[in-house]
C-alpha cells in the first residue's frame, strides 16, 4: 500500500480525483507491479481497497480521468464501460442523431409495422435500401432500442 501510495498525488479532498505520478502507458493510464504482476494501477488500486476483480469484468471509471481513486473505480463489462463512456462524454449518438443513419425513427416504425404483417426480411430490405440482418436486428429490437 505504501509503494503504491508513494505515487499517487491525493488531494485534500478525497472525492477528487486521485492522481498517478508513476509510470504511464502512452495513452495515460498508469501502469505499475502488485504481488508480482504488471497491471494498470486503477485496477491495483480497486484490488487494495475493494477487493477481487472477478473474472471478465473490467474496472470502470466514473470520473472523466485516468484517476486511482477508489471512490471513482466499480466494477463492470466492457459493453458497460463502453456504453457508460459514450454517455457520459456525449458521443453515444443514437438514430438519426447518427451521420451514417439511412433510416428514420419512422422508417423503424414502419419496418416493425411491415415485419409483424409477415413481410419477408429481403422484400424490406430492399425497399429500405438496407441489408437484411439490419432488418432482423431492428424488428428483434437489437438496434434502434430506442424508438417504441
Amino acid at each position: 500500500m505504501d509503494r503504491f501510495m508513494a505515487h499517487v498525488i491525493r488531494p485534500v479532498d478525497v472525492n477528487e480525483c486521485w492522481e498517478w505520478t508513476g509510470y504511464k502507458t502512452p495513452n495515460g493510464y498508469g501502469w505499475c507491479t502488485f504481488n508480482g504482476k504488471t497491471d494498470f494501477a486503477h485496477r491495483v488500486a480497486f484490488r487494495l481497497w475493494k477487493g477481487d476483480i472477478p473474472s471478465k469484468m473490467v474496472v470502470r471509471h466514473t470520473c472523466r480521468n485516468k484517476c486511482v481513486n477508489p471512490a471513482h473505480l466499480n466494477i463492470g463489462t466492457y459493453s458497460d464501460n463502453n456504453k457508460a463512456d459514450r454517455l457520459r462524454d456525449g458521443t453515444d449518438v443514437q438514430g438519426v442523431r447518427n451521420s451514417q443513419s439511412k433510416l428514420t425513427d419512422g422508417d423503424i416504425r414502419e419496418i416493425r409495422i411491415q415485419r409483424a404483417g409477415g413481410e419477408k426480411l429481403r422484400s424490406i430490405a430492399e425497399k429500405f435500401g438496407v441489408k437484411e440482418n439490419s432488418i432482423s436486428r431492428i424488428c428483434a429490437r437489437l438496434t434502434w432500442t430506442h424508438v417504441d
